[in-house]
């Protein structure tokens, strides 16, 4: 049912479901999505099918159309689904008593970890916020899958002195581009490298000319 090559992109997923005689009573949401983002990360948005994470998950299309109606649907419910336990992450980090700035140096950092470690949302979140299914309509949900992100941006974005679209695309895509490439072996995830990333994106590109830490 599977070629050599899908079974080693996907080896965690036919672990768990391929060989699991319940596995269809045991299909869950959460399984659902997390095969479908790893699917669409290794083999490009583009290339998503659902009948695709069902064969993944050896169950049927069907089974999928219960939870999601279509396609775009499941890609948008990874979306939130990614965006949820980022907030979790960024929530984590104590706030009492920290100046804004130290905060979001450590929601960095903590945000950068996470999708370092999970390198298939840094890569699944890329694609689909370039992609079509990026609409302004999923945009606005996300003031809900990112919700704590969401009210601290509302009480604190005077703070910073720019666009907010603009900050907000240099610093997500940039530190997902990043953690792809980490996450791939391109880019060591020593403490050194990930220091130099943040000092690069805090201190932007003119930084680079009179701050000779930035890269080092």
């Amino acid at each position: 049912m599977y070629d050599d090559n899908f079974k080693k992109n996907h080896s965690f997923f036919l672990i768990l479901w391929y060989d699991n005689p319940m596995r269809k009573k045991t299909i869950t949401e959460e399984a659902i999505l997390e095969a479908s983002i790893s699917l669409a990360a290794q083999n490009g948005l583009e290339h998503f099918t659902t009948k695709k994470a069902a064969a993944l998950l050896n169950i049927s299309e069907g089974t999928i159309f219960n939870n999601y109606p279509n396609k775009t649907a499941l890609l948008v419910a990874c979306l939130y689904h990614i965006d949820r336990q980022i907030d979790v992450v960024l929530k984590s980090v104590p706030l009492h008593l920290r100046t804004v700035p130290s905060y979001v140096h450590d929601m960095w950092y903590a945000y950068f970890e996470f999708l370092a470690v999970h390198g298939d949302y840094a890569k699944f979140y890329i694609q689909f916020r370039t992609s079509s299914y990026y609409t302004s309509e999923v945009i606005a949900g996300q003031n809900q899958s990112l919700s704590f992100f969401s009210k601290f941006l509302k009480s604190h974005m005077e703070l910073f002195h720019v666009d907010a679209n603009i900050f907000w695309t240099y610093i997500i895509e940039t530190t997902m581009n990043f953690a792809v490439h980490v996450a791939s072996g391109q880019i060591p995830c020593t403490q050194k490298e990930i220091d130099a990333m943040y000092r690069l994106i805090s201190n932007g590109i003119k930084g680079v000319y009179f701050d000779k830490k930035v890269l080092k």
